[in-house]
């Protein structure tokens, strides 16, 4: 009677998981005729509800398939599904993509630059090129950072909707940093106001005490954020030349965009 049991269990739960990779699956496929996907569009296709149409796309997203824009509900290309794209097309990786830019921040600023994208509430440093001056900040290659806390995750979180940020940051109070950091989820989306209308964004102190950071998104071609440029260093020398470094990064930026 067990046995039996165990194999009804299982020919009932084959198919449903089936059904849901195919859905995914038919989820990524149409990004071939459109640039960006609506909930009620992704249901009609699929012929399923809303409700099951938004499950499926937040998970894409919470992976880093999809990507969702801040001035629209719709969804673009993620960051790990442009990577995936370019390995299979045998393009350039978006590390290799970023390389020369990095190097030629590196080199124009004395600073050390970092490429970094965003997975959940974090930042993960992909790759970096370290400054000339003898106090410096050190290259983070491989670590991980509170998005919260850094010009790179603000940056990236400043392109995403307010449903997504809400999604992410369900809580009104944020943890982690300095006591500089951000420290609600309503200054952060002021924060993220600032710097949606400025271009770029600055981390002062907020991740680690005399650190000072500026950032500029990366964008794909239909517009999507898929990483960040950012330069870091001592406060004593980058919180006077912020700006200065802000338009430079962000001419840089645009050559990568471009």
């Amino acid at each position: 009677m067990q046995n039996n049991t165990e194999g009804a269990t299982t020919e009932n739960t084959t198919p449903y998981a089936v059904e849901s990779v195919i859905n995914a699956a038919r989820i990524l496929l149409m990004l071939r005729s459109t640039r960006a996907l609506q909930v009620g569009q992704v249901a009609d296709e699929l012929g399923v509800a809303r409700s099951t149409a938004h499950r499926l796309l937040t998970t894409l997203q919470s992976q880093g398939l999809l990507a969702q824009a801040a001035a629209r509900r719709a969804y673009t290309p993620g960051p790990a599904l442009v990577e995936i794209g370019a390995s299979v097309v045998g393009a350039v990786s978006l590390r290799e993509l970023a390389q020369p830019i990095l190097e030629r921040v590196a080199h124009d600023t004395g600073e050390t630059a970092h490429l970094l994208v965003l997975h959940g509430t974090e930042v993960v440093f992909v790759d970096g090129v370290e400054g000339r001056h003898a106090i410096r900040a050190a290259t983070r290659v491989g670590e991980r950072e509170l998005a919260h806390v850094s010009a790179g995750g603000k940056a990236l979180l400043a392109e995403l909707s307010e449903e997504e940020l809400d999604r992410r940051y369900p809580d009104e109070k944020l943890s982690g940093g300095t006591d500089s950091a951000i420290g609600t989820r309503t200054q952060l989306k002021s924060e993220l106001a600032r710097i949606r209308e400025d271009g770029f964004a600055v981390n002062r102190s907020e991740s680690e005490a005399g650190l000072c950071a500026v950032s500029v998104a990366i964008h794909d071609a239909g517009g999507s954020a898929i990483g960040v440029i950012s330069i870091s260093g001592p406060s004593m020398r980058l919180l006077e030349r912020v700006d200065e470094l802000a338009g430079g990064l962000r001419a840089r930026v645009a050559d990568l965009n471009t």
